[in-house]
């Protein structure tokens, strides 16, 4: 239940207007527990959402309790954990209405640490304001009918109510000393995952790449674009097998190609059976060893795929944030951009690419992991195997440019190579590269078999 207060007599609550349509407000008690839990597990985590969260924000009147109690002990310089928070509860005489003892011990227990505390807390704050947009959006509807009210006060009270709302979004302004602290630690993880020889991002498979790159980062949006056959979605099932095997979840969005299709192309990498005898079942004993002990080296595999060619990005957002909560996706790969359905089918297609292309993005930075989108060139380009591709080669380009992080293009007119023409944190130019098309294989130039 909320904590919405009456400023009037006919203000309705947000549970009177969600009984009146039939439906829950938007909430999310779940991640409410696992930032309540994150807040008594790490000393500093308080600090982290105070700009994005308060206690109102919470749907839940326990859990708006029992925020209060951290809330009180933080501005107080008093230690925030389980004890302490149980402490001030009983104190204050809501332990048992928050559901004892048990059910603080519980909270902590639905978490591991505060690592997604922030991005938690940002999901509160979004279902926070749904909630009261609805309230609003209701109290001036039911004005709106009275003919006893002034139209001019009806305006002032909708500008007002408004206004209210709108101050309620979060300030995504942080102060210097903020980014220097958080950067730091970053830049320290990083330092010493270098001086191990290891891809401070996820490792991408290919030493030059890794090194051009600092493998796949947060919050970057990479395309990967290429001609039709040419190579881009093996090459992009190499790297989910590479993340996965470096103990990274990735969640695979495939547009034209079926589960089954695509297990049968890993399988041809991991067996180094043909993918034709793979396709066609042309297979003897020594094959079926192969397979099955692939099998068990894949079963349990840190790859999620979906093959659900109806989706748009709103689709996929969704997923993505329900399994970045869960633990479950730490790099998004989409096969390819071109194909995602649009959210309005009467938008001119520029318009429908530049919004995929747009959420990509916003996927990255809110969910805070690396997002690879393959893409189509333009059908010209795809006639002519000897022009060298472009950024303006790119199929509806405009936005797809501005929004990308990395651009790189997979050619093989002599030699296969990956082209980076756009790279915001690092070089640009050429990687050499070895393949075994027919095995799903690739390796650094310097490392081919020959």
């Amino acid at each position: 239940m909320s904590n919405y207060k009456k400023r009037n007599n006919s203000m309705l609550t947000i549970e009177q207007i969600n009984a009146q349509y039939g439906k829950l407000p938007p909430q999310a008690v779940e991640v409410e527990e696992a930032v309540l839990g994150a807040l008594m597990l790490e000393r500093d985590a308080y600090v982290t959402v105070a700009d994005i969260i308060d206690t109102s924000s919470f749907y839940k009147e326990e859990h708006q309790k029992i925020f209060e109690a951290i809330k009180y002990l933080s501005a107080n310089e008093k230690p925030v954990d389980l004890l302490m928070v149980t402490q001030q509860l009983k104190d204050r005489e809501q332990l048992d209405k928050v559901g004892g003892p048990g059910y603080i011990t519980q909270l902590t227990r639905r978490v591991a640490s505060a690592a997604h505390i922030e991005f938690h807390s940002r999901i509160i704050a979004q279902k926070y304001i749904q909630r009261e947009l609805i309230r609003v959006s209701s109290e001036i509807q039911s004005k709106a009918y009275d003919d006893t009210i002034d139209v001019d006060d009806l305006l002032d009270f909708s500008k007002t109510e408004i206004i209210g709302v709108n101050n309620l979004i979060v300030n995504s302004c942080k102060p210097t000393r903020t980014i220097i602290k958080e950067e730091s630690i970053e830049l320290e993880k990083d330092a010493v995952r270098y001086k191990e020889g290891i891809s401070p991002g996820i490792p991408t498979g290919l030493i030059h790449l890794n090194y051009v790159t600092g493998g796949w980062r947060k919050t970057d949006l990479i395309i990967l674009a290429a001609r039709p056959s040419v190579g881009k979605s093996s090459l992009s099932f190499f790297f989910d097998r590479v993340a996965s095997k470096n103990d990274f979840w990735v969640n695979h969005y495939s547009f034209e190609m079926s589960n089954g299709k695509i297990h049968r192309i890993n399988l041809s990498a991991e067996t180094g059976i043909s993918r034709s005898n793979l396709r066609d079942g042309n297979l003897n004993d020594e094959d079926w060893i192969k397979i099955n002990n692939a099998n068990s080296r894949l079963y349990n595999s840190k790859v999620l795929w979906n093959d659900n060619s109806k989706l748009n990005v709103n689709h996929i957002m969704a997923n993505t944030v329900r399994n970045v909560n869960s633990g479950k996706c730490d790099f998004l790969v989409v096969d390819y951009l071109q194909l995602i359905k649009p959210t309005d089918k009467r938008m001119v297609r520029e318009q429908q690419i530049a919004e995929i292309s747009r959420a990509l993005k916003e996927i990255a930075m809110t969910c805070d992991i690396p997002v690879l989108a393959l893409s189509q060139l333009n059908r010209d380009v795809e006639k002519r195997a000897d022009k060298e591709p472009t950024m303006g080669d790119l199929r509806e380009s405009g936005a797809i440019e501005q929004d990308a992080d990395m651009i790189m293009f997979m050619w093989d007119k002599d030699n296969p190579k990956l082209k980076i023409e756009k790279n915001r944190n690092g070089s640009v130019g050429y990687i050499d590269f070895w393949t075994n098309k027919e095995r799903t294989i690739f390796k650094d130039k310097n490392n081919q078999p020959f």
